[in-house]
């Protein structure tokens, strides 16, 4: 189940915080201008590295979501595994499916069934609805994966929509029939109705109903999307797409137009008015009730906020943590999680306020 943060206000304004002092060549608009307390809950605890570190009890974690049990559901890029932590103590990871050893051989695969047998390759993100059915997107098995337990309780994997070999978005075909072409993303509606990809290699959006198991182009060949690697939706309704190498953030509108939030569609770091902005490969995106938008901002290391409020771009302040190349983000429970993929491990500070 999504969650979502309860917060009263949102916040990276300009000038909203007079202590802030940047290098002249700093183009950063820190938020908040004091660093965040930042808790390591899963890897290593150092804040930064002169190296990468090796992989722990975490290899590459790529995202982070929540049960309606407030358990933390973690999926790994390089692990292959999908790991759970007990309620309200998020610091234990145990193996749900996929094989137990962090650095296993054969971790990668293509197999349905049983969980610990089951085998994924290159997971990217989760979904959860309120069953507590998981839906994995599965990147290079061109398919979106299922994770639930039987009448039995126990688990099992199966392949939700795809065909395990990549092809083209076709329209309104049923799920088992349809392909994908490195599915990256998927976000499930408010409503629980809908399963949303985001179809990299297709540029396209894609939307399965969960109930006839139809799937369609939600949005793509207009809008003309260059490479959307993660949807969301904001407190409005209104479809958000990040683009990873568009390195901008665009809200889809009612009449199919698209409109540019954020990013000038260059590389680069610069904070500040949202079409002046500009992101490296930015990754995945979370937003909160108020409708900031928290995005990982993987070739930057680092995660930005976009504030439709004032339609400005802002970097989180860590203070002296550093992040390696983060994938994933969360909203929970006024928290924010950051998966730092390439450092193993997650990490957890308060919800900014404005």
């Amino acid at each position: 189940m999504k969650s979502r943060c309860l917060a009263t206000a949102a916040a990276v304004a300009i000038g909203l915080f007079p202590c802030l002092s940047l290098e002249a060549e700093d183009p950063r608009i820190l938020v908040p201008s004091e660093a965040l307390p930042v808790e390591v809950l899963i890897g290593p605890d150092s804040p930064s590295f002169d190296s990468q570190p090796a992989p722990g009890p975490l290899n590459t974690p790529f995202a982070v979501e929540f049960d309606s049990h407030n358990r933390m559901w973690i999926v790994e890029f390089d692990g292959g595994r999908v790991l759970r932590c007990a309620p309200d103590n998020p610091t234990e990871p145990k193996v749900i499916a996929g094989p137990e050893s962090a650095i296993d051989a054969n971790a990668l695969g293509y197999v349905d069934g049983p969980a610990k047998q089951a085998r994924f390759n290159k997971l990217h993100n989760l979904a959860i609805d309120a069953h507590d059915v998981l839906y994995l997107s599965d990147h290079s098995n061109h398919s979106v994966r299922r994770l639930q337990q039987n009448a039995s309780g126990e688990w099992f994997v199966d392949t939700f929509a795809g065909t395990g070999k990549e092809g083209p978005s076709k329209e309104r075909v049923v799920r088992h029939e349809a392909t994908f072409h490195e599915p990256i993303c998927v976000t499930l509606t408010p409503d629980r109705r809908r399963l949303l990809v985001a179809d990299i290699g297709n540029q396209v959006v894609r939307s399965i109903d969960l109930e006839t198991g139809i799937v369609d182009v939600l949005v793509g060949r207009d809008a003309k999307l260059k490479d959307p690697r993660a949807v969301d939706l904001d407190p409005q309704g209104r479809l958000l797409v990040l683009e990873r190498n568009g390195n901008r953030l665009r809200r889809m509108d009612e009449d199919h137009s698209a409109t540019v939030l954020a990013g000038n569609g260059k590389k680069g770091g610069v904070d500040g008015e949202g079409l002046n902005s500009s992101f490296n490969g930015p990754k995945h995106m979370d937003v909160a009730s108020d409708g900031r938008v928290f995005i990982a901002d993987d070739v930057n290391h680092l995660v930005r906020v976009y504030d439709p409020q004032n339609g400005t771009v802002g970097t989180l302040n860590l203070g002296e943590y550093q992040l390696r190349r983060p994938h994933g983000v969360c909203i929970h429970d006024d928290q924010l999680y950051i998966a730092d993929s390439f450092h193993h491990r997650i990490l957890r500070v308060p919800l900014p306020t404005r």
